[in-house]
C-alpha cells in the first residue's frame, strides 16, 4: 500500500485554508478510502498544536488534538523512539532544518514513504535524501 508521511506544513496549510489545503483534503479522503496510508512524527503532530496555540487557534489547537487521539483523522501517529531520536539527530547535523523537520524527514526515509510538505527547509534537501511531494504554498 502506498505510505506518505505528513509534515506540520501540510496540515496547518490544511487546517488555515492555505493554498495546499485542497490537495491535503483529498489524501486525507485517500488515507479514509484505504488507497494510502498516512503517517506523522508525534513531534510534527505537537508542532501543529503548538503553531495553532501560538498564534491564537486555541480552539482549532484542541480540535485538531482530540481528532488525532480519537483516531477521527485517518493519521497514524509514529512515537519518537530512541531510534528515530538518533536518526533526527544526524539528520539535523547533516542538513540545515529544524529538529522537528527532521523527524518528518527520518519518518518518510524509513518507512520509504513519499513527504508531502511545502516547508523551504525540506524542499532544499538534496533529492537523494528523501522522495518530496511539493504542496503550493502561501505567497
Amino acid at each position: 500500500m502506498d505510505q506518505r508521511v505528513l509534515d506540520a506544513f501540510a496540515l496547518l496549510a490544511w487546517l488555515q485554508g492555505e493554498p495546499a489545503a485542497p490537495l491535503v483534503r483529498k489524501v486525507l479522503q485517500e488515507g479514509e478510502e484505504g488507497v494510502c496510508r498516512l503517517h506523522m512524527s508525534v513531534i510534527n503532530a505537537g508542532e501543529v498544536y503548538y503553531r495553532l496555540q501560538k498564534t491564537g487557534h486555541e480552539l482549532l489547537a484542541a480540535k485538531f488534538r482530540r481528532d488525532l487521539e480519537r483516531k477521527k483523522l485517518p493519521i497514524q501517529l509514529q512515537a519518537a523512539g530512541d531510534r528515530r531520536v538518533w536518526q533526527a539527530a544526524k539528520l539535523k547535523a547533516t542538513f540545515r532544518l529544524s529538529y522537528a523537520d527532521a523527524f518528518a524527514v527520518g519518518l518518510s526515509q524509513e518507512l520509504r514513504a513519499l513527504l508531502l510538505t511545502c516547508d523551504p527547509e525540506i524542499l532544499a534537501l538534496p533529492p537523494e535524501t528523501v522522495a518530496v511531494q511539493a504542496l503550493p504554498r502561501r505567497r
